[in-house]
């Protein structure tokens, strides 16, 4: 059994993808698992996100009514998986964090050394991943030359544990705690402690990108350094702290000097860059009924039904789908994008049309961080205008996530293809509309994208989102050559649930 702990709090955005995400990697590696979040006071959604998880996987959830903190809620953790176990000489207790800076497809390199006989399988930083901040290199540095641990990091707290290395630490303990560092400082503590009781200690490579941290970071690099040297019982003046950052600094980007003072505020914030806050939920389901002018003619239905892995970045996989038919013109359209779980940027676009006997078919792989797109169907590359492009469905997820003041034009030049730019949302006003989901306010916007589809120029398309914080598409028209006004009406929500998840996320 591989016990996979969790301390969290107040990581809404990123929980509920880490934990199916965890699922995957598990299936695939066909290994018993559970999974025990350690909710730490949390006053945002991820107690009820929670929940609902808890519903349809193997999860166990511990809270706590106010904050304890990270090395503290890691030795509850540790302690609960350590102590439910059956087979302690056997069972493993991972520990990740919730926010996604830790990949679980790591998991799969730490599970099969920990069963090639490992006590404890520390995850160190590999090389072929994008450098950390400069602080985060600094805190490394110091606590690695303190701790006389050169060779491994001491405060990467991704790690997998036999459970009778914990329970002899505990039983050692006689009722003391564990751990009584702060932040990072306690995965060393940790390691410091337990390594006595293991065997074999062993490493593996992880990736650990704090560039797409969804929220500020809780650590602080001096606070943690001192708490680092206390360990060792030693003190670090002042000034060889300092005399060590001008080879830091000497290797950081130009103007690092200025972030010096972020070292006793918050110092491993994320970089700048567009983390929109996601109103849909994985396993979003809406229905639709289609109409030509004024008559039913099909069904359509938009869905995020699974996270799939794209480039070793995982991705929302968006589906839409629109069918049916009326007076020998039949319309039979699927719409796929793979989203960027962090950013929605579009990693992966399909389209398969069939329209009044027309057939289109194009198969896009993006790579934003190399600006260039791959067509997969006709074999043939180019250049993406932007390192943040969207497709058509995932400029519609986009735009959810944008205020939409009436009033106002937005403007982006973020289509993966340069001629169809710059896409333009004008937020036209307020409405009302009844479908047959039932009454809701609306927003309504005009996109137009300079191409052919349902958002062209002079198709005076209109997407009705619900006023308020889901964005639902409520209702979508669009006029289109041939055909008249093509419209899809909400029928039903399908909100997510055990049936759902369990039956539509493989």
């Amino acid at each position: 059994m591989i016990h996979i702990c969790v301390p969290t709090r107040n990581e809404d955005r990123t929980i509920g993808v880490l934990l199916w995400k965890i699922r995957e990697v598990m299936l695939d590696l066909g290994r018993d698992y559970r999974i025990c979040v350690l909710d730490d006071g949390s006053t945002d959604g991820t107690p009820a996100l929670l929940d609902r998880y808890r519903r349809v996987l193997p999860l166990t959830v511990l809270r706590e009514r106010h904050p304890i903190g990270y090395g503290p809620a890691v030795e509850k953790l540790l302690r609960t998986a350590a102590a439910c176990t059956d087979y302690p000489k056997r069972d493993a207790v991972v520990v990740m964090q919730g926010d996604f800076t830790e990949h679980p497809d790591d998991l799969r390199a730490m599970v099969k050394t920990f069963e090639g006989g490992a006590d404890i399988v520390a995850g160190k930083t590999s090389d072929g991943q994008p450098k950390p901040p400069w602080l985060v290199r600094l805190a490394r540095r110091v606590g690695a030359a303190a701790l006389g641990r050169r060779s491994a990091d001491p405060l990467c707290g991704f790690r997998a544990y036999r459970a009778v290395v914990i329970r002899k630490a505990v039983a050692a303990a006689a009722g003391r705690p564990l751990v009584t560092r702060a932040g990072w400082a306690a995965n060393a503590q940790l390691l410091a402690v337990l390594t006595p009781f293991a065997r074999r200690v062993a490493q593996v490579p992880v990736g650990l990108r704090y560039d797409i941290r969804r929220r500020r970071s809780r650590v602080r690099v001096l606070p943690t350094v001192f708490e680092l040297l206390r360990l060792r019982r030693t003190s670090l003046p002042a000034a060889l702290l300092l005399a060590s950052l001008p080879a830091v600094l000497a290797s950081s980007p130009r103007g690092a000097e200025a972030q010096v003072g972020t070292l006793l505020v918050d110092s491993l914030s994320a970089p700048d860059r567009a983390v929109p806050r996601i109103p849909f939920e994985l396993g979003e389901h809406l229905k639709y009924k289609v109409k030509v002018l004024a008559f039913s003619v099909g069904e359509g239905r938009m869905s995020v039904p699974r996270i799939d892995t794209v480039h070793g970045a995982p991705a929302y996989a968006a589906e839409w789908h629109i069918q049916g038919g009326a007076l020998g013109y039949r319309i039979d359209s699927k719409f796929y994008s793979w989203m960027d779980t962090e950013t929605l940027v579009s990693r992966r676009f399909l389209k398969d049309q069939h329209e009044g006997g027309r057939k289109r078919y194009r198969e896009y792989d993006f790579f934003p961080e190399q600006r260039r797109w791959h067509r997969l169907d006709y074999d043939s590359t180019g250049s993406l205008p932007t390192s943040l492009p969207l497709d058509d469905v995932s400029f519609v997820y986009f735009a959810r996530t944008l205020p939409l003041e009436v009033g106002k034009t937005y403007t982006f030049n973020r289509y993966f293809k340069d001629d169809g730019n710059p896409v333009v949302l004008h937020v036209l006003r307020r409405d009302r509309r009844k479908v047959g989901a039932g009454e809701f306010n609306t927003i309504v916007v005009r996109p137009v994208i300079k191409t052919r589809g349902l958002f062209s120029e002079g198709g005076e398309a209109e997407i009705h989102f619900s006023d308020d914080d889901r964005r639902l598409i409520v209702y979508l028209k669009s006029n289109l050559p041939l055909v008249g006004t093509l419209s899809l009406h909400l029928e039903e929500v399908v909100a997510p649930s055990s049936e759902g998840l369990s039956g539509e996320i493989p």
